[in-house]
């Protein structure tokens, strides 16, 4: 999984364990407590009879996306590894306009010539001045790491050399005058670290340190204009006008936290802050501010600048998880800043973000260490999110459950974690049926699925907040359901037999437990020690009777998976402790098949309909399907144009 969803399971695992060989239908009662034996002797691991690696047919179209910008509400431009793409329809669809060897990380629009685009990466800037019909391609002697254009001829640049290399050299500013054909080397107080012109003769660059210098004479020539003191981290720059210009500066960090402060000039040289964010992580806001609007997040993410009093700025949480990232936006030059709710199943930080007016911007959601692009666009300032590339189809994100090889039902859309959909044609298509009334929903690798239909109509939810929600009109309403107190959030719902058995789990040691189809629940205290989320599947599979669980419970504690799948007696599956894969059997645990899916495609969550039909959410946010019992798979929801 990728880094944000992957945790670590715990080495010392405590499994429940059975009487003998026998089974008992329901557990031993004391104070409505189920008696939960345990052991610390080691159980043999049960052999794998066979490993097959899975092929995954075809590729995810939005791998390695790196930034966004958009010219208007309709035409924009992203480049990744080797493509640059653009969309005149508002990012329903994009064509490529660029192929090269380079691994593109950067996208800049000239400030007076919209059809004027810059691409960098490496040591190579390609340069289009007809709207990305035509490209040529220049390069500098070091790593570039921001290209600007302020007309279609005047240009600058900034390069960085390899921090590891003996030989490095120091970052350093270049300027062109015809267009990116011809570069020359320009002189500045201090190696830069961004760079911004408001007009061919006026810009700043900023530095390490937080320092800012000023220029009037097309960087012949620097003054410092602000100083705010020592250790703090870089000053980025977003020239408006040869006046106006904005800064996001960046303190301490600590925690998973980076304090940071917004500053502004419309004058060139006299700066004020108006944002700033201070953390107990980080230390205070570059400059200590004070009587200031605080930024959202702990630290920042991708900041857009639309006029001279309009900007957003992403603002992340690190420390809280994925799905943390929302905006702040002004449209009064700073003096007031309005904030919006997170970017709810999101990968969070925004990889690139552009707005094109105060309502309407696109973020780039990278999806972790996969390096797939998911394009949300918004039209209400941030208020709500919508995925537009790689397709305006709603699919499921966080959970999946499949009552038969054709109709299943999902949590999550890209932009949207409280979204239920439905498939009936295997998960090619989905289509949004409700919205589950929680105030957070997202599930972890290793820990199973938040979601579990028992028939078309039937189905459970949980949410990190705690709650159990059920519907009986196939995901369109919603039903909050009385469980006793859980001391964590839940992670997981499962049932069996026909819905008589449930379990809801818990990242912690708490499971609640229902052996009357959900009509009445009571939470059990696992012991310490335990992982609750595979103790909590071998005591579902204990009620049952699973043929399963012998070598169930030895798989779980040599492996120390976090969860179990049932279908029926026979069929069962974990994943892997890497999340690389996972091992299924069909014949009641007698054999156990090991199936890797390979590194770049981790699993995140799996449901079988049968022996053969199958679906997993892989940690890039993809759905894939296998009709063979897991030997290949396809790109359900994200087919390839």
């Amino acid at each position: 999984m990728n880094r944000r969803r992957q945790l670590l399971l715990p080495f010392s695992l405590v499994i429940i364990t059975l009487s003998g060989c026998g089974l008992s239908a329901k557990p031993e009662a004391k104070n409505n407590q189920s008696v939960i034996s345990t052991t610390s002797s080691s159980i043999p691991p049960v052999p794998i009879v066979k490993s097959i690696d899975a092929k995954i047919q075809g590729q995810p179209y939005g791998k390695g996306l790196s930034a966004v910008r958009f010219v208007s509400a309709t035409t924009g431009y992203m480049d990744g590894n080797g493509i640059i793409l653009k969309t005149t329809d508002g990012g329903q669809i994009f064509s490529a306009v660029a192929h090269t060897s380079v691994n593109l990380t950067g996208l800049s629009i000239a400030k007076t010539a919209a059809t004027t685009v810059a691409a960098w990466g490496g040591h190579s800037i390609l340069v289009s001045r007809n709207s990305g019909s035509n490209w040529s391609t220049t390069t500098l002697p070091q790593n570039i790491i921001q290209a600007e254009f302020v007309t279609a001829s005047e240009g600058f640049a900034i390069t960085q050399g390899n921090r590891a290399a003996s030989t490095s050299l120091p970052s350093a500013l270049w300027r062109t005058a015809d267009g990116g054909a011809h570069w020359v080397q320009l002189q500045t107080p201090s190696p830069p670290v961004s760079v911004s012109f408001g007009s061919a003769g006026v810009g700043w660059v900023g530095v390490v340190g937080g320092d800012i210098f000023q220029t009037v004479n097309s960087g012949q020539a620097w003054n410092r204009v602000l100083h705010l003191g020592a250790n703090l981290g870089q000053a980025r720059v977003y020239a408006v006008s040869s006046q106006v210009c904005w800064a996001l500066i960046t303190g301490g960090s600590g925690m998973s936290q980076t304090s940071y402060s917004v500053f502004r000039t419309t004058n060139g040289t006299n700066w004020t802050a108006v944002l700033g964010v201070s953390t107990a992580g980080a230390g205070p806001a570059p400059g200590n501010p004070t009587n200031v609007p605080k930024g959202t997040g702990s630290s920042p993410g991708p900041m857009a600048v639309l006029g001279p009093g309009e900007a957003v700025i992403a603002g992340v949480c690190e420390a809280c998880g994925w799905g943390t990232a929302s905006l702040s936006s002004t449209q009064d030059g700073g003096a007031s800043w309005s904030s919006y709710p997170t970017i709810s199943n999101s990968e969070g930080p925004p990889a690139s973000m552009s707005f094109v007016s105060w309502n309407e911007g696109w973020v780039l959601d990278n999806r972790g260490d996969s390096g797939n692009g998911v394009l949300l666009h918004t039209i209400d300032g941030g208020t709500s999110w919508k995925e537009v590339y790689p397709t305006t189809r709603p699919h499921p994100t966080i959970g999946i459950s499949f009552v038969n090889q054709d109709i299943g039902f999902g949590i999550g859309v890209p932009g949207n974690a409280n979204a239920v959909v439905r498939s009936s044609d295997g998960g090619l298509t989905w289509t949004q049926v409700g919205v589950l009334p929680a105030t957070k929903v997202t599930s972890y690798a290793n820990l199973g699925s938040p979601i579990d239909f028992l028939t078309t109509q039937n189905g459970y939810i949980v949410g990190q907040d705690g709650k159990l929600f059920e519907t009986k009109d196939g995901g369109r309403t919603w039903t909050l359901q009385q469980l006793p107190k859980a001391t964590k959030p839940f992670t997981s719902v499962m049932f069996v037999s026909g819905g008589v058995y449930g379990t809801v789990n818990t990242f912690g040691r708490q499971i609640d437990v229902t052996q009357d189809g959900g009509q009445s629940w009571h939470a059990i205290q696992l012991p310490s020690h335990s992982y609750v989320e595979a103790g909590a599947e071998i005591y579902l599979a204990r009620l049952i009777h699973l043929p399963s669980l012998p070598s169930l419970t030895k798989l779980v504690q040599s492996q120390m998976t976090g969860w179990a799948g049932f279908k029926g007696t026979q069929l069962a599956w974990m994943p892997n402790t890497d999340s690389s894969g996972f091992q299924l059997t069909r014949d009641g645990g007698a054999n156990w098949t090991d199936i890797q899916i390979g590194p770049s495609n981790s699993v995140y969550a799996i449901d079988f309909s049968n022996y053969q039909d199958g679906w997993m959410i892989t940690g890039s946010g993809s759905l894939l399907r296998t009709t063979n019992g897991g030997r290949t798979w396809t790109y359900a929801s994200h087919p390839n144009p």
